[in-house]
């Protein structure tokens, strides 16, 4: 019978365990991104060590819920190493150079005006349609 196997009880208490640092986890993530959105609006970018912390972090949900769903025997931090953080770009609320947009259509695919769909009432349906009644107007008319 399998619910005497000490290990499997062992694993629950582990379990309950990252499941309630999971939720700690998730407060924090909430937290870095509103201080991560305070310093751009502030300074007009991020900050390296929230992005960096922010990514350590993402990274350690992902292991603690592949933990949590059986889909990995590896205990996440703190009975692993904390998961590194790889550089990334970063963000800067100042403007794109426009030398850095590079045009895709090439000029053999060129649309011509008749491939464009348009939406535009043409010069024929402008015409009033004729009233049935004589072309008295109605009311409201």
């Amino acid at each position: 019978m399998h619910m005497k196997n000490t290990n499997t009880w062992v694993r629950l208490a582990y379990m309950l365990l990252f499941g309630f640092l999971l939720n700690a986890g998730g407060l924090a993530i909430s937290a870095i991104v509103l201080a991560q959105f305070l310093f751009v609006l502030i300074t007009g970018k991020d900050n390296d060590n929230l992005r960096n912390l922010g990514q350590g972090l993402a990274k350690w949900v992902c292991q603690t819920i592949m933990f949590l769903t059986f889909n990995n025997e590896t205990k996440p931090f703190p009975f692993a190493e904390w998961p590194v953080a790889e550089s990334s770009q970063g963000y800067s609320s100042a403007p794109v150079d426009m030398e850095e947009v590079v045009d895709t259509q090439e000029e053999s695919e060129e649309l011509s005006d008749s491939s464009i769909p348009s939406f535009i009432v043409s010069d024929e349906s402008d015409k009033k349609p004729q009233k049935k009644d004589g072309g008295k107007p109605k009311k409201g008319d």
